[in-house]
C-alpha cells in the first residue's frame, strides 16, 4: 500500500467521476467489484457511476434502487444496466479512445497490464489520483482493481450497503435457526466444483471424497462441543451428508441466500473464491482456505482474509 494513501489529503482538488464499464465475473465478483470502487470513492472522494451490478443490485436495497448503484441516488430505473455496461465497453474500445481523451475521458483498461499478469492496480494510490484530477470521466473496465486498505477501514459502511433485502434476510434466518438447533459451532463449507473443473486447470477442483476428509477433520477441532455444517455447493453434494460422526445440512439454495447463510457461519471453510471471501468479509468469520488435495485442517489455519 502506497505509504500516501488514506493519508487525510485525497479530497483535495476536482476529481473526475469514475464509471466502471464492464461486469466482472459472476456474483462474488460482481460485489468485490462494487464494494472496491465504492470504498475508494469515499476515501478519494470521486464521484461512482456503477452499473455492473447487474441483475445482483436488487437484492441490496440501499444500492439497487438507482440505476448506477449509488448511495441514495436518483434513478429508479433497474432494468438494461448490463445492456448500459455493453454499451460502454464498446464505445470506449481501443480504436475510440485517443477521441475519448480530446474530451476528457481516460479510460483505464487494466485488462492486458493489470488481470493477464494478476498484478493488482490500487485505486487509492497516486497513479490513480493524477488519473482523476487530469480527467472529467474515467472509464475503469478490468478486474484487478483493488482497495484493499479503504475495504478495511470502510468495513462497517460497505456491510451496510450490501445487507441484502429484508426476503433474503428472513430466509437466512430461518435456516441459520434449523442449523443452529443442538449445535454449538457451526462450520459453513463451499463446495465449489462445476466451473471450478476448467479454471486453472482444475487446480482447485477437488473431489467430494476430500471434502468428506476436510469434514471430518474439522469435525474434531471442538471437541466436547457440537459442531454442524452448513454445505454450500453449485453442485448436488448428498454424499457429504451422511458422514459417520458428522451433522451436516444444506444451504437455503440459491447463490444470493447461500452466500449470506455463510456470512452467518462461526468459521468458514473453501477453495479459493470471491463467494466464501466475500462471506467472510461480510459476516466477520474465518476463512480456512483449501489451496491443495491432501491439506490438513487446522485451527490455525483460520484466518481473515482481506485481499481477493
Amino acid at each position: 500500500m502506497n505509504s500516501h494513501a488514506l493519508s487525510g489529503v485525497r479530497h483535495q482538488g476536482r476529481k473526475a467521476m469514475v464509471l466502471v464499464g464492464r461486469p466482472e465475473g459472476q456474483l462474488g465478483n460482481r460485489l468485490f467489484q462494487a464494494a472496491a470502487f465504492l470504498a475508494a470513492s469515499m476515501e478519494m472522494g470521486f464521484p461512482l457511476l456503477n452499473a455492473s451490478l447487474g441483475p445482483y443490485a436488487g437484492f441490496f436495497p440501499a444500492l439497487g434502487g438507482d440505476f448506477f448503484c449509488r448511495p441514495g441516488g436518483g434513478i429508479p430505473l433497474s432494468a438494461g444496466r448490463l445492456l448500459f455496461c455493453k454499451m460502454v465497453d464498446v464505445l470506449t474500445g481501443r480504436v475510440a479512445r485517443e477521441a475519448w481523451a480530446t474530451v476528457g475521458v481516460s479510460v483505464l483498461d487494466v485488462a492486458k497490464t493489470h488481470d493477464a499478469g494478476e498484478v493488482e492496480y490500487d485505486l487509492c494510490d497516486r497513479e490513480f489520483e493524477a488519473l482523476l484530477l487530469k480527467s472529467r470521466l474515467v472509464v475503469a473496465k478490468g478486474w484487478k482493481f483493488r482497495a484493499h486498505e479503504a475495504l478495511r477501514v470502510r468495513r462497517r459502511e460497505i456491510v451496510g450497503l450490501f445487507t441484502p433485502q429484508v426476503a433474503i434476510q428472513r430466509q437466512v434466518a430461518e435456516k441459520m435457526a434449523e442449523v443452529r438447533s443442538g449445535a454449538d459451532v457451526v462450520v459453513g463449507l463451499h463446495v465449489r466444483r462445476g466451473d471450478y473443473a476448467g479454471w486453472l486447470g482444475g487446480k482447485y477442483f477437488y473431489g467430494l471424497e476430500e471434502y468428506a476428509r476436510w469434514m471430518t477433520q474439522a469435525n474434531a477441532l471442538w471437541p466436547g462441543r457440537r459442531v454442524r455444517f452448513l454445505i454450500c455447493s453449485n453442485e448436488g453434494v448428498e454424499p457429504l451428508l451422511g458422514l459417520p460422526g458428522v451433522c451436516a445440512s444444506t444451504g437455503p439454495g440459491e447463490p444470493v441466500t447461500d452466500l449470506y447463510a455463510l456470512a452467518a457461519c462461526d468459521f468458514l471453510i473453501g477453495p479459493p473464491s470471491t463467494f466464501s471471501l466475500w462471506a467472510s468479509y461480510h459476516g466477520g468469520a474465518p476463512l480456512q482456505m483449501l489451496l491443495e488435495k491432501g491439506q490438513p485442517i487446522r485451527m490455525e489455519g483460520f484466518a481473515h482474509h482481506e485481499r481477493f
